[in-house]
């Protein structure tokens, strides 16, 4: 499926086709796309319900500007940033004090994760180290190995440059990598 989706002629013509008003395709799309959405808003508010509401409301609004994209290739890190906008909307809306710079980098999720599946020590380690990076750093890992995004998507999503990424990227697996030897060489 991701194959499917990442960098592929067929998708782009499918997501074209879906601008022209196929609704055909936009179930398509939707398919493809439902669960990386969803999941994405899910670890965001931690609360089913909302995630379906919210991951709804961003497929009505696809539909409603898909004439608005640029193109099939930026699709990715389009619907994402909706998405992404709709979450912070809803924090707002709830006259909560948050912090919108943080609310991107919201660790709490992995915690739930953890007491859902049988998670073995080595993923154990690795959501606790995601904690010592910055929040940044923390974002671009998820957004690249947990959302399997690729860095063109994250840069537009974080309007950021694709070298941006790549830097980020780079610091925060090096960090990663000096937290497990310091961690090995402990025991």
């Amino acid at each position: 499926m991701v194959a499917l989706i990442n960098k592929n002629p067929e998708f782009d013509k499918l997501v074209q086709k879906a601008k022209q008003g196929d609704e055909t395709a936009f179930g398509q799309v939707y398919d493809l796309y439902f669960p990386k959405v969803y999941r994405f808003v899910f670890y965001r508010v931690n609360h089913k319900e909302v995630a379906e509401d919210l991951t709804a409301e961003t497929f009505i609004r696809v539909w409603n500007k898909l004439s608005e994209m640029q193109g099939p290739s930026s699709f990715s890190a389009w619907i994402y940033q909706i998405a992404r906008n709709l979450v912070i909307d809803y924090y707002r809306g709830k006259k909560t004090t948050v912090d919108l710079a943080e609310l991107e980098n919201v660790l709490e999720y992995e915690e739930n994760i953890l007491d859902k599946t049988n998670f073995g020590f080595d993923e154990r380690a690795f959501l606790a180290a995601l904690k010592n990076l910055s929040s940044d750093q923390r974002l671009v890992i998820k957004l690249k190995f947990l959302e399997e995004l690729e860095n063109d998507e994250i840069a537009k999503m974080l309007d950021k440059t694709e070298g941006a990424i790549r830097v980020i990227q780079h610091r925060a697996i090096r960090e990663l990598k000096e937290f497990f030897d310091k961690q090995n060489h402990d025991y």
